[in-house]
């Protein structure tokens, strides 16, 4: 961490940041000072905790922390004096109000997961001091309400009000960075020569983006900028982009396929190709180009409809995903506009909300379930040694304890992160020992106290600044705010300021040791369990098990790709899984339509097509204990069986709608070979076709 330390140049908005923090913390302390609240440290610790350079974040952080406040408040005034007198039950109900709070924050991947962070830990922090005097509670609850909300108050006015720093103008360079991204991924995509694994790479960092973005405009609703109430637009916007990354990944799957089977491309399709890439790039929306491009594909798509070979097929599904991108894309331009103008149109808005919603993004049961396992055990570990020894420090370990169960808890392996805070919380008692016996005992006066506190808390609050130092920046800031204890009048009891401190360390050492035993999952165990997410979901696709709308299917299986991403830089070997993830998509999408289409086909091929769902299905379900399961080899022969029955359908309009999801779906179960397409011929294949190479993308 020095080096990191060291390594730093700060901005200057970052010392900005730092002296609009200190200066709203020094405002909270004399406000609470000046009236005299039983605990003025809770206001300055708070305007540190909810500090973000973001105006908006800091805003929408601190209603969500008042939120959790009062709710954790409530808690422990209905717990605590109903059951003091059976101290195990008391422990027993506030760890697992802990750990359930926990368990629904971990569960909601937005800013609104700091509601029920703050209602757990809120409780043991008010309940677990009042155990000797429940008479208490109440008092201590309000007193924690009522400085919290100062410094929530403090921080927000002077965020918003000195040089604010609004969040719209971030989240606007990001998504004129993925109309860039975009750009250049049409182009690539467009190229059948394109390297696959770069391709792979790009999908999967604009993936990772709109995970990130998704939570990021839950905050403009909190500040005044030019995106204030576009939170849902926004979303939608972000649905877009995750539709086109399937639609590009499959343009690029058939040109390859095209190519190989004609040895270059068709004319027509480069120059549709060209247009369309000119189209995407260009700065200006022209909806009379769109239209001009529409018109090219379905004279394209009319040339090759009776096509009955396999190039003919693959360019029958080619020209249904140009149409698919175009009118994708401008979806994603209009929103985008529409933004910006302030006017988004209702039509388009109104086909992408299901797909914006919280449902479309995974949710980690199992993770979640530890983590709120973690603190119930930490929490009940402590408080049993506490009964036990009558340890007069026990209610601030476990308080501690609680808390440090739960900060960290977002992180794939908090332990290190709680080691961290350990160490720093070490040398924050030692800080506090230096101000306590050397500086505070000659201050005399408040203004006398800002300037002692002035050097180390500003430059502490750079460090807070930076991702890479923000923990220790914090740590250091807010548990020496809490063990100096500032107060009216100035004391000094080492043995008091020692104790606390000991305790604090115990508490967040029992919180680092669970996790270390039931919460932390190693990084490929992880990985495969998202792998294993979107298979449930495939399985649940074919067998018909799992209604949800197309695109919120898609979103979510995108979305767990975007998980996957930024773990491999710690679990290298996964890389081949990361690549299986969007055939993945294409499969899903594939079932989708089959199941939706077999209403309305023939009843042979209806029957034909339940035989192939179910077979899928299995195939998925069976890969749940044999992760690199190749799949049976009856799967790819059904596929061809009744590839051949669509390909000779009079019928041209269901023909259609059956052989675009039956190629996709044929290309990703195998890249190395073509279909035999004969009926007399397919006979024969389907006796001696080998093992598709399916394990290897599916």
């Amino acid at each position: 961490m020095l080096g990191t330390i060291l390594s730093l140049r700060p901005k200057a908005s970052d010392w900005l940041f730092s002296v609009k923090t200190f200066a709203a913390s020094i405002l909270a302390l004399y406000i609470a000072l000046a009236f005299d609240f039983d605990r003025p440290v809770w206001a300055m610790a708070t305007v540190y905790i909810v500090a973000h350079p973001l105006s908006g974040v800091l805003a929408s952080k601190a209603i969500y922390r008042v939120l959790g406040t009062v709710l954790g408040a409530v808690a422990a005034v209905v717990l605590v004096p109903n059951l003091v007198s059976a101290p195990i039950l008391l422990s027993l109900v506030l760890a697992i109000w802990v750990g359930g709070c926990l368990f629904l924050s971990r569960l909601d991947r937005t800013p609104r997961s700091y509601v029920f962070m703050l209602a757990g830990y809120t409780a043991a922090i008010v309940g677990f001091p009042c155990v000797g005097d429940p008479t208490a509670v109440f008092a201590t609850a309000i007193a924690r309400f009522q400085e919290i909300s100062l410094g929530i108050v403090c921080a927000t006015v002077v965020s918003h009000t000195v040089f604010p720093r609004h969040i719209g103008p971030v989240i606007a360079a990001r998504i004129d960075g993925w109309m860039g991204d975009v750009a250049k991924l049409a182009d690539q995509s467009f190229d059948p020569q394109t390297d696959a694994e770069a391709l792979q790479n790009d999908r999967a960092r604009i993936a990772a983006d709109l995970g990130e973005l998704h939570g990021l405009a839950l905050h403009l609703g909190y500040e005044k900028s030019g995106f204030s109430g576009r939170t849902r637009q926004l979303q939608a916007l972000q649905s877009v982009v995750a539709a086109l990354l399937p639609v590009l990944y499959a343009i690029h799957d058939r040109l390859v396929a095209l190519k190989t089977e004609q040895g270059d491309l068709p004319d027509d399709v480069k120059g549709i190709l060209a247009g369309i890439s000119a189209h995407i790039s260009a700065p200006t929306h022209d909806r009379a180009r769109i239209w001009q491009l529409h018109r090219e594909i379905d004279a394209f798509a009319d040339r090759v409809a009776g096509s009955r070979d396999w190039a003919g097929l693959l360019q029958i599904n080619l020209a249904n995903r140009l149409h698919r991108l175009i009118d994708f894309h401008d979806d994603c331009r209009t929103l985008w506009d529409g933004i910006r103008a302030g006017d988004v149109p209702a039509d388009v808005l109104d086909r992408w909300q299901e797909s914006a919603r919280a449902g479309a993004l995974h949710r980690d049961y199992d993770a979640a379930f530890r983590s709120g396992l973690t603190a119930v055990i930490a929490t009940l570990i402590v408080c049993g040694f506490w009964i036990l020894s009558g340890w007069p420090s026990g209610a601030t370990a476990a308080m501690m304890a609680a808390v440090g169960s739960s900060i960290m808890s977002f992180l794939d392996n908090p332990v290190s992160a709680l080691k961290g805070f350990i160490r720093y919380t070490a040398l924050a008692v030692a800080v506090v020992l230096v101000y306590s016996l050397v500086i505070l005992p000659g201050i005399d006066g408040f203004a006398l106290l800002v300037m002692a506190f002035a050097p180390y808390f500003i430059l502490l609050g750079v460090l807070m600044a930076t991702q890479q130092t923000y923990g220790f920046g914090l740590a250091m800031l807010v548990n020496v705010v809490m063990i100096l204890n500032v107060d009216t009048a100035y004391s000094s009891d080492v043995s008091l300021l020692l104790g606390g401190g000991i305790a604090s360390l115990a508490g967040f050492g029992v919180a680092a040791i669970v996790t270390a035993f039931v919460r932390v999952v190693p990084v490929d165990s992880f990985i495969r369990g998202l792998v294993h997410a979107n298979w449930r979901d495939i399985a649940g696709i074919a067998r018909g098990t799992l209604n949800i709308a197309r695109m919120v299917m898609i979103r979510r299986l995108l979305d767990r790709q975007g998980l996957i991403l930024p773990r491999l830089a710690m679990a290298a070997s996964q890389r081949e899984t990361l690549i299986r993830v969007m055939p993945e998509v294409s499969i899903a999408a594939s079932l989708y339509d089959l199941r939706r289409i077999r209403l309305f086909v023939d009843p042979m091929i209806r029957a034909r097509l339940d035989v192939l769902l179910r077979n899928i299905a299995r195939h998925f379900e069976a890969r749940f204990d044999d992760f690199d399961r190749a799949p049976d080899p009856r799967i790819l022969s059904e596929v061809d069986s009744i590839l051949r029955l669509a390909n000779d359908l009079v019928d041209a309009t269901q023909r259609q709608k059956l052989l675009i999801p039956l190629v996709a779906l044929r290309r990703m179960l195998s890249k190395t070979d073509a279909p035999t397409l004969d009926r007399m011929a397919g006979q024969v294949a389907s006796t001696t076709s080998l093992s598709p190479r399916m394990g290897e993308i599916a």
